[in-house]
């Protein structure tokens, strides 16, 4: 027998043992429970109910699906079981009521305590099991889903009225301890500012622009936010695992301002042009980086270079003084 006749007849093999094993499920329909649309909704013994798998989140880690306690049904301890059925032969519907699927959980209904079922998402996930919770299986069960989920009794002598019983189901995302930021830099005129932006997060340069979500840990968190002219500005955020900050921040751009004392009619020019007296004592924003500042009245002229940087107030005085010197006569 060749390699490749080999490998059909796995298949096959596989193919069959997998049809041999496939139970049959059938029942109505209670609904669906998915991440994105419904996660609660009440059923009955015997009823179906879909558990949709949606695109989750890279912040998901899995599932829990919590069947709480009930007052009522504690009576019937043990006396119901919790299946779920995975590898379903067709997507689910609300509209059908039979289907086919290998069996991935059974386990009694305690009833008088909350039954929680962890299902991980993710190879990566941290979920464990306590008192009150089971983990299905430690590897990641996206590639099953569509799931049946459904309620049989176990025993006899059940009355007619636990059949009919509503019966709560929850369906919960259960989160990796990380939460998302996503970052917005607006002007003042709530633009969008996508260059000359240096951005850090805790003390970690991280690239900008950026389209998609910073993902970090959750807890707190400090971000810096530095231009290209030298303005830098810094505030706090916390992120809850799961979360995702939309976080639009407008940039106040504190220009170096300049003012200047000086006596009337002294003329001040600044890189070459000549300033207005009345903006001299009320201070004149000005670009950062090199700039040199004139005075000049008649024959007489002096200058001096300056440099200015982000939010300093720069002074400049220049008062002509007279100075009297007294010396004794020879």
């Amino acid at each position: 027998m060749t390699r490749h006749s080999i490998f059909l007849t796995e298949c096959l093999l596989f193919c069959i043992s997998g049809l041999l094993f496939a139970e049959n499920i059938r029942g109505p329909v209670s609904g669906q429970l998915s991440l994105k649309g419904k996660q609660e909704l009440h059923t009955q013994v015997e009823a179906l109910t879909g558990i949709i798998l949606d695109k989750p989140s890279p912040l998901i880690q899995g599932i829990c699906i919590s069947i709480p306690a009930d007052e009522q049904m504690s009576l019937y301890r043990n006396s119901f079981a919790l299946y779920l059925y995975r590898n379903l032969n067709e997507n689910f519907d609300t509209k059908k009521e039979s289907y086919q699927g290998s069996q991935a959980l059974m386990r009694f209904i305690p009833f008088q305590d909350a039954l929680n079922i962890l299902i991980p998402l993710s190879r990566d996930h941290k979920m464990s099991p306590d008192r009150s919770s089971i983990l299905l299986s430690d590897r990641d069960y996206s590639p099953d889903f569509p799931l049946v989920l459904t309620i049989l009794p176990v025993s006899k002598g059940i009355p007619d009225s636990a059949y009919h019983h509503d019966i709560l189901i929850r369906l919960t995302p259960v989160y990796f301890n990380k939460g998302e930021l996503l970052l917005r830099l607006l002007d003042e005129e709530k633009r969008p500012i996508k260059e000359n932006i240096y951005v850090s997060i805790d003390g970690k340069t991280v690239p900008w622009p950026h389209e998609e979500a910073y993902t970090l840990n959750s807890g707190p968190h400090h971000l810096a936010i530095r231009s290209k002219e030298g303005n830098e500005e810094s505030l706090s955020f916390t992120l809850n695992p799961g979360e995702t900050l939309l976080l639009d921040h407008v940039l106040r751009y504190q220009l170096p301002l300049l003012t200047v004392e000086t006596i009337e009619g002294l003329g001040v020019f600044l890189d070459g042009k000549i300033l207005q007296p009345d903006s001299l004592s009320e201070g004149l924003e000005i670009q950062p980086g090199s700039h040199s500042i004139r005075f000049q009245l008649g024959d007489f002229m002096m200058s001096r270079d300056f440099t200015a940087e982000m939010e300093q107030k720069i002074s400049i005085t220049m008062i002509p003084e007279i100075q009297l010197e007294y010396k004794r006569q020879p």
